[in-house]
């Protein structure tokens, strides 16, 4: 391929000697396709469901595909695009396997991309990030397909990860189980139209893109440190767009009320969304991360780092009511 093109902003050797893992390979199929044009090559694509008719219209597979693994399907183009990458498939449910046998499947990676709707393959995405020290972005649709989300994590940075980020969704599915077990609270994929799906991918794209090439003298490369630690992004797609009943994307913005020039397509890049990363079970249990109550805040310890006080990476002001 020739990628003379785009090599003054992303280091495209760099990317074609990274190993990229996507779980899901369903909406993602046009964010895969558009990895391997920048230059990755080499990929692990795990996905246990088989293309049906209705993902025609809402993802990036074609008729030929139906009855197929997505998996497989997403092989195929990946091929059809470059010939010489190296593409690997799992059709495995891994959320039904122990742990540590999920993380031998996923060994090798220098990236999770978590482009699946289901809760628990995102938390079972979190943990093996933590025991594999590898980066995550995590891409979700909001229902109805009027906003989204992509969540980038990198434990080598010992930044909070995916748990700590969304606190109150991992809080609503506990009590979902207890209360309803049989209830799920994913977000149905009804009304996520293709053209949301891509504009939430193209997002993730670039977080995948930023992480793979930390440091180089390039846009890409200076992303990540530009985003600093505001690694929760949440994107307008519709005027109709609320959570809640709220416009928390104008309210981040601080756009008032009658501003003509706010309608949609605007983001916002959040550092603590859910306001305190309370202790985490994952961090707890993994990372050997400690929290301590300290004047009504939890305060992150982490083990062999001084405590730089309003460092992101040693305190978490989570209130205590």
């Amino acid at each position: 391929m020739d990628y003379s093109r785009i090599e003054n902003v992303v280091n495209v050797p760099t990317l074609q000697e990274k190993r990229v893992t996507v779980f899901g390979a369903g909406a993602s199929i046009g964010l895969i396709e558009d990895l391997v044009r920048s230059g990755v090559r080499r990929f692990l694509i795990i996905d246990f469901d088989r293309v049906g008719a209705e993902n025609m219209a809402r993802q990036g597979h074609d008729s030929a595909d139906i009855g197929q693994f997505k998996a497989d399907a997403a092989k195929a183009k990946i091929m059809e695009i470059n010939p010489e990458a190296e593409v690997e498939i799992l059709t495995l449910d891994l959320t039904k396997v122990p742990e540590d046998v999920a993380a031998t499947y996923v060994a090798g990676t220098d990236i999770f991309v978590a482009a699946t709707d289901s809760f628990a393959c995102q938390a079972l995405v979190n943990r093996l990030s933590l025991m594999l020290n590898v980066p995550v972005v995590s891409v979700g649709i909001y229902a109805g397909g009027t906003g989204g989300e992509a969540v980038w994590t990198d434990p080598i940075h010992k930044l909070p990860c995916f748990r700590c980020l969304c606190a109150n969704r991992y809080a609503a599915h506990e009590q979902q189980l207890l209360t309803a077990p049989n209830v799920s609270l994913d977000p149905s994929s009804q009304g996520a139209d293709i053209f949301s799906v891509r504009l939430i991918d193209a997002i993730a794209g670039q977080l995948v893109l930023g992480l793979l090439t930390q440091g180089a003298a390039n846009r890409y490369g200076r992303l990540i440190e530009q985003l600093g630690d505001r690694q929760f992004i949440q994107l307008s797609m519709s005027p109709e767009f609320a959570l809640n009943g709220r416009d928390i994307v104008r309210e981040k913005l601080q756009v008032p009320e009658g501003n003509e020039a706010y309608v949609t397509w605007n983001s916002i890049a959040l550092a603590d969304p859910d306001r305190g990363q309370l202790p985490c079970l994952d961090c707890e249990q993994i990372r050997r991360h400690k929290f301590e109550l300290v004047d009504g805040h939890y305060v992150r310890r982490i083990p062999g780092q001084r405590d730089s006080g309003t460092s992101p990476d040693a305190v978490v002001g989570g209130t205590v009511s």
